[in-house]
């Protein structure tokens, strides 16, 4: 009996895995209720964010790793679709993408897990992939983030991101935890500018 019960433990994993792994394509992303769009809305700019609400969801890949300094370690995907064709691009993301600011006076050194979002649609130039991070941990969607979710296109087999708000690109994200963290200085170390203008989209750039 025992071997049989094992089988339906393990049968009845499998189904619960299967079942959280369920493709998204087709909905939107109201219906990803693990998603915090309070972040994604800081993000990027209110326009675009209001196109997103509308637009059916070609696929989702999602990257677990940790916050070491102002960059993760050990990302490893957690969410894969469409047969992991835009895994190696989540990783690659998640490898360039930058969070400073996440300190307070009782947790001055210790790092946080985060988690890296990658939407996937399909649009008339071909296919366009949103990408943004927050952290994953009590009180993490909560917290006030500046900079700007990255925005790819994929055309006749080339990447081209389309650039965030002039000395914001390549600066990744500051994050603020409650009033203890000092956001003038993070964003001044890290180079970013804070207000309105790190929350809307411009020009493109080429990434090969």
């Amino acid at each position: 009996m025992k071997p049989l019960l094992t089988l339906l433990v393990v049968a009845a994993l499998l189904n619960t895995s299967a079942a959280a792994q369920k493709s998204v394509q087709g909905r939107k992303i109201t219906d990803l209720n693990v998603i915090p769009t309070r972040v994604l809305q800081r993000s990027i700019s209110p326009k675009f964010y209001k196109s997103l609400l509308v637009s059916p969801l070609e696929g989702w890949v999602i990257v677990r790793a940790q916050l070491s300094g102002s960059r993760l370690s050990g990302a490893r995907v957690i969410r894969s679709e469409r047969e992991g064709l835009y895994d190696p691009l989540a990783l690659q993301l998640a490898k360039e993408a930058t969070i400073a600011g996440n300190y307070t006076i009782e947790r001055p050194n210790s790092g946080s897990s985060v988690l890296l979002h990658l939407l996937v649609y399909q649009i008339a130039d071909g296919t366009m992939v949103l990408s943004f991070a927050h952290l994953d941990e009590a009180g993490g969607d909560q917290a006030e983030y500046y900079g700007c979710a990255r925005l790819l296109i994929l055309k006749d087999n080339k990447w081209t991101e389309i650039q965030g708000p002039e000395g914001l690109a390549g600066k990744g994200i500051a994050v603020r935890r409650g009033i203890k963290n000092d956001i003038n200085n993070s964003l001044k170390l890290e180079g970013l500018p804070k207000g309105a203008e790190a929350t809307n989209m411009s020009t493109g750039r080429d990434r090969n």
